[in-house]
C-alpha cells in the first residue's frame, strides 16, 4: 500500500495547489501537513487496506474468478475509455490525470504481461464503489471536497465526478499490481 499511497498524496498535493480540488476548512480538524489536511492522509490507509482487503478476500474464497481468460478485454475496455474521456476534454487537469494514468498503466502491464489478477481486481473494485460511493457521496455532498469542474468532465454519479470512480480503479491497480508483484517476488525465494 505504501508506494502507491505517497504517489497519491502527492498527486494530492499537486491537484490541491493547482486548486483541481481543495478542501472545506468547515469540516477539517484544521490539522494539516503540507497542503493536506490530517484526514487525508488517513484516508489513504483506511481506504486502500480496506480495498486490498476485499481484493484479498475474492482472490481466497471465490480464485475461480481469474480462470476465464479476460485480461485483454478489460485492458481493451479501459484504454479506449481512457482515449475517449481525454479526447473529449483536452487540457482538463483531473481528466487527462486519471484516465492518462489509467491507460498507460494498464497497457504497460499488458506489455509486461502482467494481467493475470485484472478479472478479480475489476470485481474488487466493483464491490469497493459501493462504500466509495456512499463515503465521497458524503464528501462531495456536504461538501468538504470542493472540485473545479473546468479541470473534470463535468459529468457526476450524485455529487460524485465521473473521475473518482477512475482515480479510484488505478490506485486498486497499482496497488494490487504491486501486492501480486511482490508476492510472486517472495514465493520464488
Amino acid at each position: 500500500m505504501l508506494p502507491s499511497s505517497i504517489a497519491y498524496i502527492i498527486w494530492d498535493i499537486i491537484a490541491t495547489q493547482t486548486q483541481v480540488w481543495r478542501f472545506n476548512p468547515d469540516f477539517l480538524l484544521g490539522i494539516f501537513f503540507g497542503e493536506l489536511p490530517l484526514e487525508e492522509y488517513l484516508f489513504f490507509i483506511v481506504v486502500p487496506y480496506a480495498c486490498l482487503f476485499i481484493y484479498a478476500c475474492l482472490k481466497r474464497y471465490l480464485p475461480y474468478i481469474d480462470r476465464k481468460p479476460y485480461h485483454n478485454a478489460i485492458v481493451a475496455v479501459i484504454v479506449a475509455l481512457s482515449i475517449i474521456a481525454m479526447s473529449i476534454t483536452p487540457g482538463r487537469a483531473y481528466t487527462w490525470s486519471t484516465f492518462g494514468l489509467l491507460g498507460i498503466t494498464f497497457i504497460l502491464l499488458y506489455l509486461l504481461k502482467f494481467t493475470q489478477h485484472f478479472n478479480t481486481l475489476i470485481v474488487a473494485w466493483a464491490i469497493a464503489l459501493i462504500p466509495m460511493a456512499f463515503v465521497n457521496g458524503i464528501l462531495t455532498g456536504n461538501p468538504v471536497l470542493i472540485y473545479d469542474n473546468s479541470e473534470n468532465l463535468g459529468i457526476r454519479i450524485g455529487t460524485i465526478p465521473f473521475e473518482d470512480f477512475f482515480y479510484n480503479l488505478l490506485y486498486m491497480t497499482w496497488m494490487i499490481s504491486l501486492y501480486e508483484w511482490f508476492k510472486t517476488r517472495l514465493s520464488n525465494k
